[in-house]
């Protein structure tokens, strides 16, 4: 069984041990649900915006290779198979860190680009986006975001999803999304299509958000390449194949307290 989060961040505010810790928990937990114990890959779909340097910062050693975490000591493994992908390891528990994107467009849209290093730019109209993406061989999703397909925006993602042109392009659902009452309707309406909706956590830029990833995602039960996991993951995409979406989004309180608590610090950073 494949277990991946379809949309993480890795903020500077976050302790890196700290997601890989929480990962490997939230994981675990799916993998009980589903019924399958120890018995899963685990996939985390970093998806970094143009100030985030996750990578960039394991890559020329300025984070380390080693990250101390709750329950011992993750380790960077070396991966000279995919560019896009980096694999790291506690004991017994690994992981695979997909490359990509989040970029927004001069629509204020936003786009992932899941399973590439290319510099993928922001600013351009959203098909200008699209086509670059698809031109990398990457995943492109649009994901679901608290007012962003409102209005004129969500008439443009609607465009987006009737144009057959467009056939390849996912919905991304997340974590921030309150639990109760009905799903958006192009949701619905995406799968009726055959148009998968992957859920990720996208934990936000706030202390302490990184013990969400893992908590939101999907499963996919099929043998997987772990020497190739971007590319097997992206072929799965590709394929259509069925998955069931595991953990829960958020609850009422959490909801409007964290929305407020980000506005507050985006305030603070202008100021």
């Amino acid at each position: 069984m494949v277990l991946v989060d379809a949309h993480v961040h890795m903020y500077d505010c976050f302790s890196v041990a700290g997601v890989f810790d929480a990962a490997a928990v939230n994981f675990a937990s799916a993998a009980r649900s589903f019924k399958r114990g120890t018995s899963f890959s685990g996939i985390l779909c970093l998806v970094e915006g143009a100030t985030e340097r996750f990578l960039a910062g394991v890559r020329t050693q300025r984070l380390g290779r080693v990250w101390r975490g709750q329950h011992g000591y993750w380790e960077l493994e070396h991966n000279g198979c995919e560019p896009e992908t980096l694999m790291v390891r506690r004991g017994n528990v690994q992981l695979a860190v997909i490359a990509g994107r989040q970029l927004v467009t001069r629509e204020k849209l936003e786009v992932l680009a899941i399973g590439t290093t290319a510099p993928l730019e922001d600013g351009d109209p959203i098909e200008a986006t699209l086509k670059a993406v698809h031109a990398v061989g990457a995943a492109a999703v649009l994901p679901w975001g608290v007012g962003k397909w409102l209005g004129g925006r969500g008439a443009i993602i609607d465009a987006i999803l009737a144009d057959p042109q467009w056939s390849h392009v996912f919905l991304g659902d997340n974590g921030n999304r309150l639990r109760y009452g009905r799903e958006p309707e192009r949701f619905a309406a995406a799968r009726r299509a055959g148009r998968a909706v992957l859920p990720g956590s996208d934990p936000l830029p706030l202390p302490g958000e990184e013990r969400r990833v893992g908590g939101y995602g999907f499963a996919i039960d099929v043998d997987f390449d772990p020497l190739r996991p971007t590319a097997a993951l992206l072929a799965l995409l590709q394929s259509g194949a069925s998955y069931k979406a595991f953990g829960e989004r958020a609850g009422l309180g959490g909801f409007f307290g964290k929305q407020l608590a980000l506005r507050l610090a985006q305030r603070q950073h202008v100021a």
